[in-house]
C-alpha cells in the first residue's frame, strides 16, 4: 500500500543578528531577528512556500525566548551605561557654564563627579574639552535618560549637577534654573527635584 506523507511546517530565517536586553535574561544578550513562512512538505521535505511572512520576532541566544521586535528600541546595558555618563557630563558643563566656569573649587568637584560616575581617567583637560563641546540642548538625552532611568538614578544625576553648582557658594538663579530644568526633561516633578536639591543644599559647606 502506498502511503502519501505531506504536511505543512513553518521555517525560519534569520534576517539580522546583535546585541540587545534581554527581558527574561534581564541582561546583554546576542540575539537573532528571524521570520517566518510556512512550508508545503512532502514526505518530510519542504517543497514549496504558502502564503507570506509569519510569526516575526527577536529571539535570545541564550533562554531561547522570542519577543517582539519593540524590544530593540530598548538601549542596551552598554547603551544605557554610555547615555548615562553623557547625561552626568553634559549636565556638569551646564552647571558650570551657568556659574563660573574658572573656579578652582566648581572645577575640582565637577572633576570628581565624573570620576564618580565612572568615566576613567577624567581630569581638569576633559572638563575643558567638554566645556568646549558639549552642546547647549540636551534635552533628547535627558528625556531618552529619563524614560529608562529609576528614581534613584535620576536623584544622583540631578545630586552631582547640584553638588557642582554649589562648590563655589550658593545656586544662582541660573543655576537652579538649569537644575530645575533638567529635571523636568527626566520627568521629574516640580516638587521633587525642588526637595532634592534643597538637600542637596542644606548638606553643601557652608561659605
Amino acid at each position: 500500500m502506498f502511503f502519501l506523507v505531506w504536511g505543512f511546517k513553518v521555517l525560519y530565517k534569520v534576517l539580522d543578528s546583535g546585541t540587545f536586553l534581554c527581558p527574561q535574561c534581564g541582561a546583554d544578550r546576542s540575539y537573532q531577528h528571524r521570520v517566518g513562512r510556512k512550508w508545503f512538505r512532502l514526505y518530510w521535505i519542504p517543497v514549496f512556500p504558502v502564503g507570506g511572512q509569519v510569526n516575526e520576532h527577536v529571539r535570545c541566544d541564550t533562554c531561547q525566548g522570542m519577543f517582539t521586535m519593540g524590544v530593540l528600541a530598548r538601549p542596551t546595558s552598554a547603551q544605557l551605561s554610555g547615555q548615562l555618563l553623557d547625561g552626568v557630563r553634559g549636565l556638569i558643563v551646564h552647571v558650570l557654564r551657568a556659574g563660573s566656569m574658572m573656579s578652582p573649587a566648581a572645577r575640582e568637584i565637577a572633576v570628581n563627579e565624573v570620576l564618580s560616575a565612572g568615566v576613567p581617567g577624567y581630569t581638569d583637560e576633559s572638563l575643558a574639552a567638554d566645556l568646549d563641546v558639549v552642546p547647549g540642548d540636551l534635552s533628547g538625552l535627558m528625556g531618552a535618560l529619563g524614560g529608562q532611568l529609576a528614581d534613584q538614578g535620576k536623584e544622583n544625576l540631578l545630586r552631582a549637577g547640584a553638588r557642582t553648582a554649589l562648590a563655589d557658594g550658593p545656586l544662582t538663579d541660573l543655576e537652579r534654573s538649569v537644575l530645575t530644568s533638567t529635571a523636568a526633561e527626566l520627568g521629574m516633578t516640580p516638587a521633587h527635584a525642588q526637595g532634592l536639591i534643597a538637600m542637596v543644599e542644606q548638606a553643601a559647606p557652608r561659605r
